[in-house]
């Protein structure tokens, strides 16, 4: 994996291959920012995979399924939309 200064990501992004590696983007060294090639996949996978409620969910089901064999679907809560 690269990283690179954020100062730099104008120049980075004319450059930039699909096919390239994901890139870190650091502000004073500390990370800010990850960039990688999206291709084949949906914008709704993408943004499930960063959703933190959506990864607890998923976290609690292994959790159960480790300890307890199985899972069922009330013991999945999910939250309500306001």
């Amino acid at each position: 994996m690269k990283t690179v200064d954020i100062s730099e990501i104008a120049s980075l992004l004319e450059k930039y291959d699909q096919t390239e590696q994901p890139l870190i983007l650091t502000r004073n060294g500390q990370p800010v920012a990850a960039l990688f090639p999206i291709e084949d996949v949906d914008l709704e996978t993408l943004s499930l995979s960063i959703n933190p409620k959506f990864i607890n969910i998923i976290e609690k089901s292994r959790k159960s399924q480790k300890e307890q064999g199985r899972i069922f679907l009330e013991d999945i809560h999910l939250p309500l939309e306001s």
